[in-house]
């Protein structure tokens, strides 16, 4: 038996070849697609390589010796360092990335996603397919599942050649009229290169000459805390949009922080648990005080939103009872964890959440309750179990993060009911992505200073 991450490839990979004609002119007959614009981008200085030979990845990411280094090669064999490798968990942000950049060009006015007929997205696996729809309709920016053509379950993945497979297989189908437009994306592992490309149809819808019509399957996302808010008001759309792309790069930049990457490569200690408990203590026992200023800061026309805040600052202000009972379950001194200073990212954190919270009817704080209440919601309950399963601790020894990874959704829903009742104009969604953008990178910071005083 062969490493999952070597036997990925294997079984990921189908031969095939595929290409395409560029000229200055559409075909004499039948439809031809008119390159509109490409846009490539490059992550490789953001993230490790992903699809790797003649090494083996060490636990904590670095590479090993390389085949060269090995006495023979038979003993490089043996180690696995002949081996074509990927590095799956490196695919998630992978799709990430890759709808985020979507809502970059939706942004920037290159996309109207209403407008796309057809979207072709080279993917190699239906799991891939389907978080990729989940995160974009989550943004407020879905794409009906029966716009998008797939051919893996007919043609496998031909790597490199899969997107000319799908445009020569989606025009041959008879499905595209000229007119229409395509939207094109390829996600690339190796390096992470994410490519995009919109095409429009042109020429006559009158058929090739020896083209039979091909089946087409669909394909699909990824994903930020869900908000169900209000379709058709653009303004609330486009506050969704720009805070799952906060979100996006605030879970990127997470899988990054060494306490975070160390926890997901299994490489948790007891010390690392006394080490995350004993700093989160010290912002999250202010948490319900900033809630409850900022509640104090709202005008008697924000009534509804004051009672919201009062009611959230009531739910929170207990939480840090339960980090000083898990820290002391696991053998800290409970005196340590409540006369412990804030390291120098959550005075950071918790001198910004105190300044918005001052501030004359701060809206904007439901930006920072997006990301503090979705990292509950989405990641405190994984974090929760893997500390519970590498550590073998019970229940009420996680009950921090496990607590919030059961409650948070319901604090989301009250996030939702802030932003439908409140009057959101473009102002007021720059500053509410502001916001958010400021406190999940000083959420970030806050784990990666752990114990820096």
């Amino acid at each position: 038996m062969l490493p999952f991450d070597a036997e990925f490839l294997r079984w990921m990979l189908s031969d095939g070849a595929g290409a395409a004609l560029l000229q200055p002119a559409p075909a004499a007959r039948g439809v031809s697609l008119r390159v509109d614009w490409i846009d490539i981008r490059s992550y490789a200085h953001e993230h490790a390589t992903c699809m790797y030979a003649g090494a083996v990845k060490r636990p904590d990411g670095s590479m090993g010796p390389g085949w060269l280094d090995y006495p023979t090669f038979e003993a490089a064999g043996q180690e696995g360092a002949l081996f074509l490798r990927q590095d799956v968990r490196q695919l998630d942000a992978l799709i990430r990335l890759g709808v985020d950049g979507f809502f970059r060009l939706v942004d920037e006015g290159r996309l109207v996603a209403p407008e796309i007929d057809h979207v072709v997205c080279h993917y190699s696996s239906q799991f891939f397919r389907t978080r990729i729809f989940e995160l974009l309709a989550k943004a407020g920016a879905p794409l009906p599942e029966e716009k998008w053509f797939s051919n893996l379950t007919t043609r496998g993945n031909v790597g490199s050649a899969s997107v000319f497979v799908l445009l020569e297989e989606l025009v041959s189908s008879g499905r595209v009229r000229p007119g229409q437009q395509v939207f094109v994306m390829v996600p690339e592992s190796g390096r992470f290169v994410v490519s995009y490309m919109k095409l429009t149809a042109v020429g006559s819808d009158a058929p090739r000459p020896g083209v039979t019509p091909l089946s087409a399957s669909a394909a699909a996302p990824a994903g930020p805390p869900p908000l169900n808010l209000q379709t058709g008001n653009p303004t609330i759309e486009r506050l969704v949009r720009q805070l799952a792309r906060v979100w996006i790069d605030f879970e990127t930049r997470l899988h990054q922080v060494p306490i975070v990457a160390k926890l997901e490569s299994g490489r948790f200690s007891r010390e690392d648990y006394k080490l995350l408990l004993l700093n989160l203590r010290q912002q999250v026992v202010e948490g319900a005080r900033w809630i409850a200023r900022a509640a104090s800061q709202m005008d008697a026309e924000r009534f509804p939103l004051r009672s919201l805040f009062i009611t959230h600052a009531r739910e929170e202000h207990r939480d840090f009872q339960l980090l000083e009972r898990n820290y002391e379950s696991v053998g800290g001194d409970v005196a340590d964890i409540r006369g412990a200073a804030k390291n120098v990212g959550s005075e950071a954190l918790s001198a910004w959440m105190f300044h918005r919270a001052s501030q004359e009817n701060p809206f904007d704080l439901l930006g920072a309750m997006f990301i503090i209440e979705g990292l509950g919601a989405q990641l405190a309950a994984r974090w929760g179990a893997l500390i519970k399963e590498q550590l073998d601790l019970a229940d009420d020894q996680v009950s921090f993060l496990l607590y919030h990874g059961g409650n948070d959704d319901r604090h989301l829903d009250k996030l939702e009911q802030a932003l439908g009742a409140g009057d959101v104009d473009d102002r007021m969604v720059d500053r509410i992505v502001k916001t958010a953008k400021v406190t999940a990178r000083l959420y970030c910071l806050q784990l990666e200073e752990l114990g820096n005083v």
